[in-house]
C-alpha cells in the first residue's frame, strides 16, 4: 500500500515540478535559464541562473523503470553540461532504498542532511468553520502572488518570475487571501489525472498564525475533489519547528514518509 501510493505521488510530483520549471522557461527571454530534460523516463530540471539544489531536482528516479549506474552517470552529466554543481536526487520508498542509494553513492553523490516530509490525503471535501475568504487568482494577480512568495521565503526579487510563472498555465490553479485589498497569503494546485499537488504556499510574516494557510489548503482540497481528484499531496521540510508541516497535518494530511536527498559529495560554497 505504501509503495503503491508512493509511486503515484512521486511520479505526479515529478510531473508537477517539471511543469513549474517548463513554465518558467516559457517566460519571455527565459530570465532564469530554466530547462527540463529527461533521464530514464524521469524529468531532470534546472534553473541555471540560480544554481541551487532547491530548483535542481530529480524526482521519482527509478519509479517508472529501474535505475541503473548509467542513469546516474547520465543525470550527473546533464547537470555538469549546464555548469550546475548543486543538484539533488530524491530517494523515496517508491523505490527499494538500498538499490537506489547504492547507485547514487557509487555515482559520487552523498546524502544531504535535509529531510523532506511527504504528505497525502484523500481528496474528500473539508468543512471549515472559518470566514476566511480564499479567492481564485487570475493573471492580474501574478506580480502580487510572486511578491508574497518572495517575501515569505526571503527570496531575492530576481526569483519573482519563478513564483509567478505558472499563473495561467493549463493544469494549475492559484489562490489567495486578501487583507484590505492586499494579497497576504497564497497557494497553488496542479491537477492531472486523479491527483492534485499543492505548492507555492506562502503567507506574509505579518499575517501568520491566523489560519490563512489552513483555509487555503481547504479550498484547494475541495476544488480538487470537485474536479474528480482522488488524492492530494504535497511536501515540506521535516523539522520539529516547521509550521507548514503542522498546518498540513491539522487539515488532514498524513505524513506518509520522508525522502532522502543525494547530491554531489563536493558541495559548492
Amino acid at each position: 500500500m505504501l509503495t503503491d501510493i508512493a509511486r503515484e505521488i512521486e511520479q505526479h510530483e515529478a510531473t508537477a515540478w517539471a511543469a513549474c520549471v517548463a513554465a518558467t522557461g516559457d517566460l519571455p527571454g527565459n530570465p532564469l535559464h530554466a530547462e527540463v530534460g529527461e533521464v530514464a523516463g524521469t524529468p531532470v530540471s534546472s534553473l541555471m541562473a540560480v544554481g541551487y539544489w532547491l530548483f535542481n531536482r530529480v524526482i521519482a528516479l527509478g519509479v517508472a523503470q529501474a535505475a541503473t549506474a548509467q542513469d546516474v552517470e547520465a543525470l550527473t552529466a546533464w547537470y555538469r553540461a549546464r555548469d550546475q554543481t548543486d543538484f539533488v536526487v530524491e530517494a523515496s520508498p517508491a523505490v527499494p532504498q538500498a538499490d537506489l542509494t547504492d547507485l547514487l553513492t557509487a555515482g559520487g553523490l552523498a546524502q544531504r542532511e535535509y529531510k523532506q516530509a511527504k504528505v497525502w490525503r484523500t481528496a474528500t471535501p473539508v468543512e471549515t468553520a472559518t470566514d476566511i475568504d480564499v479567492q481564485e487568482l487570475t493573471s492580474n494577480d501574478r506580480d502580487a502572488f510572486a511578491n508574497v512568495n518572495a517575501a515569505a521565503w526571503q527570496a531575492p526579487s530576481s526569483l519573482g518570475s519563478w513564483f509567478g510563472a505558472t499563473i495561467g498555465v493549463a493544469g494549475f490553479r492559484h489562490y489567495g487571501v486578501f487583507d484590505a485589498g492586499e494579497l497576504v497569503s497564497t497557494g497553488a494546485l496542479f491537477m492531472s489525472g486523479t491527483l492534485g499537488w499543492c505548492g507555492f504556499g506562502a503567507t506574509l510574516p505579518s499575517h501568520r498564525g491566523q489560519g490563512l494557510q489552513a483555509a487555503t489548503f481547504a479550498r484547494r482540497i475541495n476544488d480538487a475533489a470537485e474536479a474528480g481528484c482522488q488524492i492530494v499531496h504535497t511536501e515540506t521540510e521535516n523539522r520539529p519547528d516547521n509550521a507548514s508541516l503542522h498546518n498540513m497535518l491539522r487539515i488532514g494530511f498524513e505524513h506518509i514518509y520522508d525522502k532522502s536527498l543525494y547530491g554531489p559529495a563536493e558541495q559548492p560554497a
